[in-house]
């Protein structure tokens, strides 16, 4: 049996995830016991001031702790990510190792928005939103010696190869 916990926002549970990830681990013949701490909106930061995010990480020897940032926060500037998302990337990241000798934190790269983030000329487009992302959450495994779901280079990969693909 394999056990994750998804902690995360509104990227994590409006499809529920955590229950199609589970339906088709199933459909291959693994049996994953899933759990979930979302709420919309929620930053790592908010994660990290949250008690029930650590009473959720506590209550059992996850082998997959799952995060997921806030959609924009780890596009934004590199110095406010650095100060604003990386230290409590890597303080859930740790609370999660730290859970048993087995957990392993696994960070959830989310994909850039459709026509970007007008709010700043660097994320102002899908590709320069993406390519932040994923060089942020790349940051985050590595200074937290966690790994990475690529879903946002998935979804570029998608959005390149089969534009007929509604992902939106």
């Amino acid at each position: 049996n394999t056990s994750v916990l998804f902690v995360g926002n509104s990227y994590t549970s409006y499809n529920n995830l955590p229950v199609l990830f589970q339906d088709l681990s199933s459909s291959m013949g693994k049996t994953v016991v899933v759990e979930a701490k979302v709420n919309g909106g929620y930053t790592f930061q908010s994660h990290a001031n949250d008690p029930v995010t650590y009473q959720k990480m506590n209550a059992s020897q996850w082998d997959y702790v799952v995060l997921q940032a806030q959609s924009q926060e780890p596009s934004f500037p590199y110095g406010q990510v650095n100060t604003q998302t990386l230290p409590y990337a890597v303080q859930l990241a740790d609370s999660a190792q730290a859970t048993s000798d087995c957990s392993q934190a696994m960070f959830f790269m989310t994909w850039g928005r459709q026509n970007g983030d007008p709010q700043w000329d660097s994320i102002n487009t899908f590709d320069k939103m993406n390519y932040r992302l994923r060089n942020a959450y790349l940051r985050f495994a590595d200074s937290s010696n966690s790994s990475v779901s690529p879903v946002g280079v998935a979804w570029k990969y998608v959005r390149d190869n089969h534009p007929n693909i509604g992902l939106y």
